[in-house]
C-alpha cells in the first residue's frame, strides 16, 4: 500500500470518528433538553396541585373556623394522601396541629412555632411535607406587598393571602 493511500485511511478513520463523536454529541444534547422539558413540565403540575391541596385545606380549617364560633386558634387534624402497600392512594389521617388563624378565619400559623417560620410552617402542617420536591427545595417567603406566603420552586410558584385565604398560581417566568 502506498503512503498516499494509507494517508488517505488515516485521514478517513480520522472522519468517521470525528462524525461519530458528533452524532453521539447530539443525541446526548437532544437527551438532555427533552429531559429538562419534561421535568420543567413535571415541576408545573406538581406545583398546581399542591396549590390545590394547600387551598382545600385552607378552606377546611377555615370551615372549621367558622362552625366552632371563630376561635383565634384552631385545633385540627387533617386528612393526608399517601401510598398503601399497594402503590394505591390512601387517605391517611395527619398529626393534630394548632392554627393561629386570622380575624378573617384563616391560617397564618402554627401555636407554639416562630411567627418569623409561619409560612414553612403552613406548608408542612397542611401538605404534610417538607419543601421540598425532587429533591429541590421549596423557597417559602413572606409576601411583600400584601400579608401571605409564596411558595416558588425555580420558575414555578404560589402565593397564599392570608386576609381572604386565596391561593394563586402564579405562571413560569
Amino acid at each position: 500500500m502506498s503512503q498516499q493511500s494509507e494517508a488517505n485511511a488515516q485521514i478517513l478513520g480520522l472522519f468517521r470518528f470525528g462524525l461519530t463523536i458528533g452524532l453521539m454529541l447530539l443525541l446526548m444534547w437532544g437527551i438532555a433538553s427533552q429531559y429538562q422539558s419534561q421535568r420543567r413540565q413535571a415541576q408545573s403540575a406538581a406545583m398546581s396541585a399542591l396549590a390545590s391541596r394547600f387551598a382545600e385545606q385552607a378552606a377546611q380549617l377555615h370551615g372549621l373556623w367558622l362552625s366552632q364560633n371563630r376561635p383565634p386558634s384552631l385545633y385540627a387534624q387533617l386528612s393526608a394522601a399517601g401510598l398503601d402497600e399497594g402503590g394505591g392512594l390512601q387517605m391517611q389521617a395527619a398529626p393534630g396541629v394548632s392554627y393561629v388563624m386570622n380575624r378573617q378565619g384563616w391560617p397564618i400559623g402554627v401555636v407554639g412555632q416562630a411567627e418569623a417560620d409561619g409560612c414553612g410552617q403552613l406548608w408542612r402542617t397542611l401538605l404534610t411535607m417538607a419543601p421540598n420536591i425532587d429533591g429541590v427545595e421549596v423557597q417559602v417567603a413572606p409576601l411583600r406587598l400584601a400579608p401571605g406566603c409564596e411558595f416558588r420552586l425555580e420558575t414555578e410558584r404560589f402565593q397564599y393571602r392570608f386576609p381572604d385565604g386565596r391561593v394563586t398560581v402564579v405562571e413560569g417566568e
